[in-house]
């Protein structure tokens, strides 16, 4: 099956030709963490999607993984990084989280759920405050990127 990553540019997932796949976005979003993980809708859908940059990862129709990137005050966060239950274990959340260091400008941060911290780790990130914190009562770390802008590990499609 064909692996396809769509980037949404930061406010294109507001037109009515990117509605369609923000939906995915969303779609893998409520699977992961208000189905799987118990995650209010309220909080996961914050009326942020729309500002914000997100990356889609499709196998053939099928919407596997999706990552949000976010503007903040404090620099650029990477957030709502989500892969469907049956693509895990495949690199795939690797391959989104390097696209979006490749595409992400400023300093860059995500508030890494601590069960995944080994993960980000992994990838390079590092904890910037030990300290736990709790978003939706789930445990989380500020882990900041101190590199390089990445490299593209692969072709992203970009809607018009």
């Amino acid at each position: 099956m064909e692996q396809t990553v769509i980037y949404l540019e930061a406010g294109a997932a507001s037109l009515p030709t990117n509605a369609a796949y923000l939906a995915l976005c969303q779609q893998v979003r409520r699977s992961v963490f208000v189905k799987e993980q118990g995650v209010s809708e309220a909080i996961d859908f914050d009326g942020k999607d729309s500002s914000c940059a997100h990356l889609l990862l499709l196998f053939g129709d099928e919407a596997a993984g999706t990552l949000r990137i976010r503007k903040t005050d404090d620099g650029t966060k990477l957030e709502r990084i989500a892969i469907m239950r049956e693509y895990r274990r495949q690199g795939l959340g690797e391959l989104l989280v390097r696209c979006a260091l490749a595409l992400a400008d400023g300093p860059i941060y995500i508030h890494a759920q601590v069960r995944s911290e080994g993960f980000y780790q992994h990838l390079g990130f590092v904890v910037e405050d030990p300290t736990i914190f709790y978003e939706a009562d789930i445990p989380h770390k500020t882990m900041i990127w101190p590199h390089k802008k990445g490299v593209l590990p692969c072709t992203i499609t970009r809607p018009s």
